[in-house]
């Protein structure tokens, strides 16, 4: 009898919770308990800022933001110390703020066709990072901390950033180890 009821006992609780783990939403009105959700994907969706109830997901894995009009990205992004994938590309966004540096499972981030400048100094805490995607942005150089991304970091993917060839230089001698991807310039006079 102690043998069935803890076999139901699983069932109902323990199987329904690994299960959440696969599944993906695409709508905040899907989400019953935060804490369930570890992948959502909010790409198309016209957002103009990254909603609330995100930060409440504290087991969130992977986030896309992607293909909104966000124009920042507020300093609880830092909350989300789980996730492995954070994807805002094309959107508004000018700035990334410190607290990104609190992400340190971060192995991906894409902030591709964004007008941003500038990366900040924390980004340097990212030692999962892999895959740094800011192709199409303005930013053609990195704070020197970056040095401690070189052996983690595999892809930088800076295509058409309007660095000249000295930028360039710059950013493989900060960063040797990671393969880059940009167009090759011209220094013509």
């Amino acid at each position: 009898m102690k043998r069935i009821i803890l076999f139901i006992i699983v069932c109902l609780f323990v199987i329904p919770a690994s299960a959440q783990v696969d599944r993906v939403y695409k709508s905040l009105k899907e989400v019953r308990n935060p804490d369930s959700v570890y992948t959502l994907k909010l790409n198309y969706k016209r957002l103009k800022q990254i909603p609330a109830k995100v930060f409440t997901m504290r087991n969130l894995r992977t986030l896309d933001l992607g293909r909104n009009f966000i124009d920042s990205i507020p300093p609880e992004i830092g909350t989300l110390t789980h996730l492995e994938t954070l994807d805002l590309r094309r959107n508004r966004i000018r700035t990334v703020p410190p607290e990104i540096g609190r992400l340190t499972r971060l192995e991906e981030l894409n902030l591709s066709r964004n007008p941003i400048l500038d990366l900040p100094d924390e980004m340097s805490n990212l030692t999962n990072l892999e895959r740094l995607i800011i192709w199409c942005t303005g930013v053609i150089s990195f704070p020197p901390s970056f040095v401690a991304l070189n052996n983690t970091l595999k892809v930088i993917d800076m295509r058409v950033c309007p660095m000249s060839w000295d930028d360039q230089q710059a950013i493989e001698e900060l960063l040797p180890s990671p393969r880059k991807r940009w167009d090759y310039v011209c220094n013509c006079k």
